[in-house]
């Protein structure tokens, strides 16, 4: 099945200052509430604000947004406390190791908070985190990461999902792994999604929409649950975030079109998309 485009429109088109020679490599979005949406680049130590309207409107802007490295990859929001959490895919610790780290911004104002590392030690600077979600389960306070290295067996291409639980100190401590199921073998991991336990995960290379859903309780997929969209042409050849507006409507974003790639791509790149999920 195909998702179906609601509305879209070009980044620059809807930011101060933006022209067509502007690069916005989106990588990842999340919602600050129904009508906004926070956008994070790998290019770019930045977080844009948007209008869901996909207008150019005046409470459209890119903030600032200190970091141990350039860009990030996806971007999580935590509502109770008025926190936005970005991902940054892999740096060293002062141990040498490779971990992601999860830097904090005050939702209003973007000042930095903390950067804190995730407990897993990665393979390589590639082999790292490319999405990022956050949940309340229970009273804890939960980190989805989503891993696009494969962790199984020769030829098994599919990804997992390392669930981090806050501590005390603010940092992040292991809590449990989800392996995704057989029909979540996708080419690559760019971003997932989390809301009212229903996950989303996009891959860029295969250009198509996983969905199940997640018992809160054992954070396991349920069974029989999932299905898979595609998008509505082969111009979506670089979506690289994604986030749930309602339970039937997901907002993208998408990367800047590689030079490898063709140039029907570039039609839909560093844009911002609104997609219905077809009834089945």
């Amino acid at each position: 099945m195909r998702l179906e485009v609601i509305r879209e429109e070009k980044l620059y088109r809807l930011l101060p200052g933006g022209k067509p020679s502007s690069r916005l490599e989106a990588s990842g979005v999340a919602l600050a509430d129904d009508t906004t949406a926070l956008i994070v680049f790998d290019n770019l130590n930045a977080i844009a604000r948007v209008d869901l309207s996909l207008k150019r409107k005046p409470t459209n802007r890119l903030l600032p947004a200190p970091s141990l490295g350039l860009g990030f990859e996806d971007i999580a929001i935590e509502q109770n406390v008025g926190r936005v959490l970005c991902l940054i895919e892999a740096l060293k610790d002062f141990n040498g190791a490779l971990r992601g780290f999860v830097a904090e911004y005050e939702a209003d104002g973007g000042r930095f908070v903390r950067c804190m590392p995730l407990p897993t030690a990665l393979a390589g600077a590639n082999k790292g985190f490319e999405g990022l979600a956050h949940a309340r389960i229970g009273g804890r306070e939960l980190l989805y990461a989503l891993h696009e290295a494969h962790h199984g067996t020769k030829g098994d291409r599919r990804g997992r999902i390392d669930v981090f639980a806050r501590k005390r100190d603010g940092g992040w401590k292991p809590s449990r792994s989800i392996r995704l199921p057989k029909d979540a073998d996708l080419e690559d991991y760019a971003a997932l999604a989390y809301r009212d336990d229903r996950l989303a995960i996009v891959s860029q290379a295969s250009a198509r929409v996983w969905v199940a859903r997640i018992d809160p309780e054992t954070l396991e997929v349920v069974p029989r649950s999932s299905a898979r969209y595609s998008f509505p042409s082969k111009h979506y050849g670089n979506v690289e975030g994604i986030a749930w507006l309602a339970s039937d409507t997901l907002v993208a974003v998408s990367d800047r079109r590689k030079s490898d790639q063709p140039k029907r791509c570039a039609e839909k790149d560093q844009s911002i998309h609104v997609f219905r999920i077809p009834s089945e």
